[in-house]
């Protein structure tokens, strides 16, 4: 049984509605990550000067790289431009890990990674990816999902006998695909659908003249494909929520009175109302809530964020004895500023 209410993770989440305080948001994280990123670069060069130096500060400002998952032209791509803006440099890679990984080694100065889709629900490799790697929560973007049919140029719909895409893709076009008579065949990507169309190496069966993509526009324009019908997806309330995760905090930047958003997570003893005596912290300080979820964790994870915890309380570490054989976590958000005098006190 855990001992106490234990707060593993507090991170600022900055609100940008619709991509609107997207060019604000830039600035601000240009002017947070930049030097940071610009002093590794100069330690790795040999010779280069530190944090604080003229070389760095003299040293033209860095294209900020954003790292995501999928191939060029996949969704996560496209809401990084959308939030960020054009001129962002976009890293994809193959995995989440693979992108928490770019952040931390600072190959890359954030990841834009999806949390939750409002049909499918949480990522849960995501939530516990960001327990075990040290990164925070810098900004979040509810991104509107519009899958697009896409095949070479001159193919026309009647000639279409299968679509390529994703299985959650596929699954969200389902009644579109069956009013065309259209077989769906999954694959590993959206944006790698599109990709296998214009290089020729399609599953059996499909050949470039029979088959088309579901994925999104910016992927038909990168591969060269021509759109045949947009907005094919079955529900028109398809949002993924993308978080900008980076290794700095950008609490020093905004006012206490800054719109935000916090997100905790913390385990509670296995005692009667616990889950209500913590909540009961925020609703009488009147801070309202945007999201509240419990999911059971593994001993492993839940082992090292106890340890986590107990480092920086210096508490001494429990035995295995006392944990209770479900472990959960609480993931909440709540529409607060972290620095704001509510928020401290609950």
């Amino acid at each position: 049984m855990a001992r106490t209410v234990s707060l593993l993770r507090a991170t600022l989440v900055v609100l940008v509605w619709q991509g609107a305080l997207a060019e604000k948001l830039t600035g601000i994280l240009g002017g947070a990550m930049m030097p940071d990123r610009g002093s590794v670069v100069a330690a790795g060069g040999g010779g280069g000067a530190g944090v604080g130096g003229t070389k760095d500060s003299m040293r033209p400002s860095l294209p900020m790289r954003v790292a995501y998952q999928g191939e060029p032209g996949a969704y996560s791509e496209k809401s990084t431009r959308e939030l960020l803006g054009r001129n962002v440099v976009a890293v994809g890679r193959p995995s989440f890990e693979e992108c928490f990984r770019a952040v931390a080694s600072h190959e890359c100065d954030y990841a834009c990674l999806p949390v939750e889709n409002s049909l499918g629900g949480s990522i849960h490799e995501n939530y516990d990816l960001m327990l075990r790697y040290d990164l925070t929560i810098v900004a979040e973007h509810e991104f509107r999902v519009h899958h697009c049919l896409m095949v070479k140029e001159g193919v026309k719909r009647d000639q279409i006998k299968y679509a390529i895409s994703h299985p959650q893709a596929l699954a969200q076009c389902d009644n579109y695909l069956r009013g065309l008579g259209i077989t769906p065949i999954p694959t590993y990507d959206t944006a790698g659908s599109a990709k296998m169309i214009s290089e020729g190496t399609l599953p059996d069966k499909c050949t470039p003249e029979n088959t088309a993509a579901i994925a999104s526009d910016l992927a038909a324009q990168l591969y060269g494909l021509q759109c045949l019908d947009t907005a094919i997806e079955d529900d028109d309330t398809n949002f993924t929520r993308f978080l900008l995760l980076g290794r700095k905090g950008i609490v020093q930047y905004l006012g206490k009175k800054t719109p935000s958003k916090t997100s905790v997570v913390f385990t509670l003893p296995n005692v009667k109302g616990a889950l209500y005596k913590a909540l009961a912290c925020f609703s009488l300080r009147d801070i309202d809530f945007s999201k509240i979820e419990s999911r059971p964790t593994s001993a492993s994870l839940l082992n090292y964020l106890k340890f986590r915890s107990q480092q920086k309380s210096g508490q001494n570490s429990s035995t295995k004895s006392d944990l209770p054989r479900f472990r959960y976590c609480f993931y909440l958000d709540f529409l607060d500023n972290e620095l704001s005098e509510n928020a401290q006190n609950a």
